[in-house]
């Protein structure tokens, strides 16, 4: 199927899972032999309302019957892509990941498919509908948040964004539902979702005439708050993200985030595991369906 190549990288992988369940980790509750394996796939990140979703997931799909196979790997696609072959070969009754990028992956997901293995493509998805996918509606809450920020009060007009990872579905759909709301934006620079590049790219702003900063993730919000309490610059900027982890929520209670579209995590959860059970039954169908979320302001 992929090749005497694809199959050693796909052994090394799996003895990669192996290792993860037995040296560490994510923690799995020990379940029946005769439970459906979920195999998930997740991705270092910096972002706390991401290490919420993937706890969310274990834990409703540990409660649905599930035993959960925990595949941690790098943030890249290579590494992702080596996951789910391994995961492939292992056959698994069901797959979970969260792609890092919209294209790529019609040759791995071809593998799965013709295993019998299905995938479910969450919060992110894929293009050209070879997984399923479980996610929430980005565009939408992008123009609900966006007019909800220009509601709020600014000494400046301005309006500048800190732009997700390239090439990745949210990223493109925040950017598209925000400037339905808002036009252009100009002020736009890539943080690629992280915390760190969040504080760095403060410094390439024109922030003399920025009052609004719309952030893609709470990673790259936290920074920018980082940086603005670093430069004396608290309640100068209304800052906006997506997501709606713990610390995020405490610095919208706080006034220094003044709006957030909240993804529900348990939400998302609840649905993927549904979906899962779906396909396990029947590996053929492929499901999209949105989880809920909502926009919160501060007081």
């Amino acid at each position: 199927m992929w090749g005497e190549k694809g199959r050693i990288a796909g052994v090394l992988a799996l003895f990669a899972v192996t290792a993860a369940l037995l040296y560490g980790g994510v923690r799995t509750q020990p379940a029946a032999a005769s439970a459906p394996v979920m195999g998930v796939v997740y991705a270092s990140s910096e972002d706390e309302w991401k290490d919420e979703q993937y706890a969310a997931l274990t834990e409703q799909a540990q409660a649905a019957g599930f035993s959960v196979m925990p595949m941690p790997v790098e943030r890249t696609q290579a590494a992702q892509i080596e996951a789910l072959r391994a995961l492939t070969v292992y056959q698994v009754d069901v797959i979970v990941f969260s792609p890092v990028v919209e294209s790529g992956w019609d040759n791995v997901l071809r593998e799965a498919r013709e295993a019998g293995v299905p995938v479910i493509a969450m919060d992110k998805s894929v293009r050209g509908g070879a997984a399923s996918y479980v996610g929430f509606d980005y565009e939408g809450l992008a123009r609900e948040a966006m007019a909800a920020l220009l509601r709020r009060p600014a000494a400046k007009r301005g309006v500048a964004e800190l732009y997700g990872t390239l090439g990745s579905s949210p990223a493109r759909e925040i950017a598209r539902g925000c400037r339905e709301t808002a036009g252009a934006i100009p002020e736009s620079l890539c943080g690629d979702g992280m915390r760190s590049r969040g504080y760095e790219i403060m410094e390439s702003l024109r922030l003399e005439q920025v009052g609004y900063l719309v952030c893609h993730n709470d990673a790259m919000a936290r920074g920018a708050v980082d940086y603005a309490h670093d430069h004396g610059l608290d309640g100068a900027l209304a800052v906006c993200t997506f997501g709606g982890g713990a610390d995020v929520l405490r610095l919208l209670d706080e006034g220094r985030i003044a709006v957030v579209g909240v993804c529900d995590n348990a939400s998302l959860a609840r649905k993927t595991v549904e979906t899962a059970r779906q396909l396990v039954d029947d590996p053929t169908r492929t499901v999209r369906r949105f989880a809920e979320a909502r926009v919160q302001v501060a007081a």
